[in-house]
């Protein structure tokens, strides 16, 4: 019988293991079955004693480490990215809901869509959970364009039946009619590469009611819940304005039920030591955006008081008040925006790969290279920070610290999902779809 065939990666590996720990195998071997799946991650001489048949592809000029993970940005607002507001509310105002407004046209989804994805893939992000809009089919254009391209992604249409523009509110009975038959098309599709998020935007723009079967429907199907907390002072107020029956902004996803290991809120500035340790006691994690919080000087998110109240971070680049789709520029933006401690490249890295992975509940299936996981990795090509760098001359600590402070999309030389290359290209395809 014919023995079976990997396929292999030679290359320098750093894999992350902890916020503190990260493994460097000068001459690494990653080896990938043909599902997908990382069947052995270490060097190439204790790969020789595998006795496996191997298909090896020479990458020793490169950088090999995990994908990056994206724990909150939004689709339609990828044109918005550098756009002047005042406030967070204003912003909104100003631009960001005539935008959504505009994804009645298929043909602005389909365009903003396909690159959308494709900067993803140039900026090495693998997975990401991203935000649509309240139209029902731009959230589901946006799942056949992330199947067709290749990506890891939880997807929401986001929905809002209160104090939005009239083109944008919804009877609430619609909008979780429309997101269930999303969640039962799409959640856990293409291998679970796909899967559905259920999308308040944010506690001002929702009724009690609609979050309350946002719970009770997420609970059903045991699919995800994103939000945004607490991303101002503005907004705290406004939050006490409209429910000022309630202690704290927390206590609102408490009641409601949307609270849990598969719950995402993103920013949470303004939380007090209390709504932290309930947010870790109830494993809700929080996707931290630094340079959207510094684009809108939203305020500084107080990192180290939700760490060690034992909340999961994962980043976020939060396009489009985020300016970029690079996770390395969340990286030493994290670290900026802490002036008393620093978040070192070691945790950065943590931050953006195993970290975001576990905020995203799927610590065990990517995030770094461990035996059984997903093989989600990127090539980076550090010559392209500076030519005169040579990536043999580089300490662990040297490679990270360029990375976090000085990459951007331009050293990604591949992306690889599940094993397989994604084309920036395949998106072209889609131009063919019916009504888009």
């Amino acid at each position: 019988m014919e023995r079976k065939q990997y396929t292999a990666y030679r290359s320098r590996i750093i894999n992350p293991l902890s916020s503190s720990r990260a493994s460097d195998i000068r001459d690494g071997l990653l080896i990938v079955d043909k599902v997908g799946c990382i069947v052995f991650c270490g060097s190439y001489a204790d790969a020789k004693n595998l006795k496996l048949k191997l298909k090896i592809i020479d990458l020793r000029q490169y950088l090999l480490i995990p994908g990056l993970i994206d724990c909150h940005l939004h689709l339609p607002q990828l044109d918005c990215r550098g756009k002047h507001g005042e406030t967070l509310l204003d912003w909104l105002k100003r631009y960001i809901f005539p935008a959504e407004a505009a994804f009645k046209d298929p043909k602005i989804v389909d365009d903003v869509g396909k690159r959308f994805f494709k900067k993803l893939i140039l900026n090495g992000t693998t997975t990401a959970s991203i935000y649509v809009t309240v139209h029902s089919s731009a959230t589901d254009h946006a799942f056949k364009l992330a199947k067709q391209c290749g990506i890891r992604a939880i997807i929401g249409k986001v929905m809002m039946d209160q104090n939005v523009p009239e083109e944008l509110v919804e009877n609430t009975k619609d909008s979780l009619r429309e997101s269930e038959k999303l969640a039962a098309k799409w959640h856990n599709s293409c291998s679970g590469r796909l899967r559905y998020a259920f999308t308040p935007r944010f506690v001002p723009t929702c009724s009690k009611l609609l979050l309350k079967e946002i719970g009770n429907l997420a609970s059903q199907s045991d699919t995800y819940i994103q939000s945004h907390i607490a991303e101002t002072r503005e907004e705290n107020a406004n939050v006490k304005k409209i429910y000022p029956e309630y202690t704290d902004y927390f206590s609102i996803f408490e009641d409601t039920g949307t609270v849990g290991p598969k719950t995402i809120l993103g920013h949470a500035i303004y939380l007090s030591d209390s709504e932290f340790k309930r947010m870790a006691a109830s494993k809700t994690k929080i996707a931290h955006c630094p340079t959207s919080n510094l684009f809108l000087k939203s305020g500084k998110f107080p990192f180290f008081k939700a760490e060690k109240a034992g909340v999961f971070l994962g980043l976020g680049t939060d396009v489009g008040a985020g300016t970029s789709m690079c996770l390395f520029s969340e990286m030493r933006h994290a670290d900026y925006t802490q002036p008393d401690q620093w978040v070192d490249p070691v945790k950065g890295f943590y931050l953006a790969t195993l970290g975001g992975a576990a905020a995203l509940s799927m610590g065990n299936e990517i995030g770094n290279f461990k035996h059984g996981k997903w093989a989600d990795f990127i090539v980076l090509d550090i010559r392209k920070i500076d030519y005169h760098y040579k990536l043999s001359d580089l300490t662990t600590d040297e490679v990270l610290s360029l990375l976090m402070y000085r990459g951007t999309g331009a050293v990604v030389k591949f992306t690889y999902v599940s094993g397989k290359k994604l084309d920036v290209d395949s998106l072209k395809l889609f131009r063919r779809a019916v009504g888009y």
